[in-house]
């Protein structure tokens, strides 16, 4: 069957794209950008010249016909996310969406078309266990809305009589994850430090037990469905014990009346009508954390043919690539991780990931810009080209341009990938900021420029990479400051790549 998948650039829709073609079907990829798509779908070792990738937006009915012409079955993963109450249109953006992908398919004839839900909508329960036919939540958050306007018109169609299967995952966890989520940002920020314990806990599902189950259901025509797949409940001690005995590395528990973590959700959202600001904690996500319960996964589970894998798997795989990618310190790992991973120096232990998680913060795309410019140019001239802010995390070069407008040196102190023929590799992320930075379109107009690293200043000449070059080289950009997968995700243009090649 060929199967169209939206969200093929997200954690779930790439490892669905990756059982569709275990399965044997043929998947076709609705994606806005390709070379991304392609990179993340190489991570998890998908051959992406067998997957048909098709440029186009969920939120463009045409695009979205083109792909969905030819095809017969649909997986619609793709989302605009927010759990932790970000502010926005997301009400609008995910509705729209799902009607032009699961309205679009069902009107096509497609089948079956399979609509990704979260057992979110189901919180707070009204019962001891969530079952498909629980009834639905009233959620603050503009995501929340979303998941249940999109929710109340999926359910429309399949009351029509459309073939149409709604899954509801709990957390989703593995490796390989493009945007941390709040389950696996919560895990990395808690491990070998301080654990708060509220009350009730986590639904745990595998990655690739959801991508599985996903591919199954797209792959068999059987009418409409309602299937919860939480997955593996744990109480939040028992997460945090399960955690220590997987690395050996023990955390502190504090435990938090689930009163008094409601009421500082509720206090956040208040804060945030008068003056936004990006906290993770909502009255939302508060709820979800101490109200959750198990889920009811026997239906999906039959209906499938399916057995989940082990917790310890999922979680140990999961906490070995938050290390292995720099979102985890390796010692917080602890026995998960090899002594040669855990080569990076003291203070890229210590702090490569506090300095990460800052720089990934959308605020600091604001401060940033700011600060970290004038301080490293100002170190760099006073060592005499020996050192930048940066450099003990990351390699660090100052870039000099000739302006595309003044026709001025201008300076720019950016991360680097060096390479071994003695070219730089240096990306325009801008922190994360919509906008190319200018020393891209110095290049463009001019790219003779110069590069100080670690005190050698050398002639350069600048060349853009092409797709093909971005998709290979991506990999070691994001091993180097794994940041960089943060800014992508943020932005909607495509980060500028340079090679600086000596003369």
């Amino acid at each position: 069957m060929r199967v169209l998948v939206t969200g093929a650039s997200g954690f779930v829709g790439s490892y669905t794209v990756r059982a569709l073609l275990a399965a044997g079907h043929r998947p076709r990829a609705l994606v806005r950008d390709p070379v991304k798509a392609a990179w993340i779908l190489r991570a998890i070792g998908v051959a992406v010249e067998e997957v048909e990738l098709v440029i186009g937006d969920m939120l463009d009915p045409e695009s979205v016909a083109a792909a969905l012409d030819g095809c017969d079955s649909c997986v619609h993963a793709a989302a605009a996310i927010g759990v932790t109450g970000a502010a926005g249109d997301l009400v609008e953006v995910n509705v729209t969406g799902t009607r032009n992908v699961v309205g679009g398919a069902v009107e096509r004839g497609l089948d079956p078309v399979v609509h990704v839900s979260t057992v979110a909508v189901f919180v707070p329960p009204s019962g001891p266990v969530i079952t498909a036919d629980a009834p639905l939540a009233s959620p603050r958050t503009d995501y929340g809305r979303s998941k249940l306007a999109a929710e109340r018109y999926v359910r429309g169609l399949q009351d029509d009589g459309a073939p149409v299967t709604i899954v509801y995952p709990g957390g989703v966890c593995g490796p390989h994850q493009p945007s941390l989520d709040a389950l696996m940002e919560g895990l990395a920020a808690a491990l070998g430090k301080l654990w708060p314990i509220p009350g009730g806990g986590v639904s745990v599902i595998d990655v690739r037990d959801l991508a599985d189950a996903l591919a199954r259901a797209a792959g068999t025509p059987r009418g409409a469905n309602r299937w919860t797949l939480g997955g593996h409940y744990l109480t939040w001690r028992e997460c945090a014990d399960l955690c220590d005995r997987l690395t050996g590395v023990r955390c502190r528990r504090v435990p938090v009346p689930s009163g008094v973590m409601l009421a500082l959700g509720s206090a956040l959202d208040a804060a945030k009508r008068v003056r936004p600001f990006d906290y993770p904690l909502t009255r939302d996500a508060a709820e979800f954390m101490v109200t959750l319960v198990p889920t009811d996964d026997r239906p999906i589970l039959d209906a499938l043919a399916l057995t989940p894998r082990p917790i310890e798997e999922t979680i140990s795989d999961g906490l070995r690539w938050l290390a292995e990618s720099g979102h985890l310190n390796p010692r917080r790992a602890g026995r998960l991780i090899t002594k040669e991973q855990q080569m990076p120096s003291r203070t890229q232990r210590t702090l490569g990931p506090l300095f990460q998680r800052i720089s990934g913060a959308p605020w600091f795309s604001k401060v940033g810009p700011k600060v970290v410019p004038p301080l490293d140019r100002a170190l760099h001239k006073a060592t005499g080209g020996r050192f930048l802010l940066g450099q003990a995390l990351v390699p660090s070069l100052v870039l000099t341009t000739t302006g595309a407008v003044s026709g001025r040196p201008r300076q720019a102190p950016l991360a680097c990938l060096p390479e071994p023929d003695g070219s730089w590799v240096v990306v325009g992320s801008n922190f994360g900021r919509e906008k190319h930075p200018a020393w891209t379109g110095n290049l463009i107009k001019n790219p003779d420029a110069e590069v100080s690293f670690r005190g050698r200043t050398v002639p350069v000449t600048a060349r853009l990479l092409d797709d093909a070059e971005r998709t290979e080289i991506w990999p070691r950009l994001i091993k180097v400051w794994p940041v960089y997968d943060r800014y992508v995700e943020r932005v909607d243009r495509q980060l500028r790549i340079f090679r600086l090649t000596p003369h």
